[in-house]
């Protein structure tokens, strides 16, 4: 074999390792399609929590027991995870707090990005509600 041909050869299996090594670290095209779900979910339950004290303010600034559409707060809320159809999970903790859950797929990849925030394990987020 020519020394061109071995390089060229060489060189092509360098470039197959980096590109297999890139997605080992980044998780490939599987991998963003988790992330971006798993933003929806976080996304979502950002937006039930301004719900959630929209619906306190209009109901004499006291937490609801229960997620349920209420007309002067609507604005096209999702009750519901658009991936796997589960309900989101709402727990009025105390008269000022609330947590919200989801299942997420990527717990590592959350505590990466909320960190503290939300609790990996059971995918839950505590809110606190402030009468006006």
């Amino acid at each position: 074999m020519r020394a061109e041909t071995i390089a060229g050869i060489a060189l092509g299996l360098l470039a197959a390792a980096l590109v297999v090594a890139g997605l080992a670290t980044v998780g490939g095209p599987g991998q963003g399609r988790i992330e971006r779900r798993d933003e929806t979910r976080l996304s979502d339950l950002q937006r039930l929590a301004t719900y959630v004290r929209c619906v306190a303010d209009t109901q004499q600034q006291s937490l609801p027991d229960a997620l349920r559409p209420v007309e002067t707060c609507q604005a096209e809320m999702r009750f519901d995870d658009p991936y796997s159809g589960s309900a989101y999970r709402y727990e009025k903790l105390t008269d000022t707090a609330f947590r919200l859950c989801a299942r997420f797929e990527e717990t590592d990849w959350l505590n990466y990005v909320r960190r503290g925030e939300i609790n990996p394990a059971t995918g839950c987020m505590q809110f606190t509600y402030t009468p006006g």
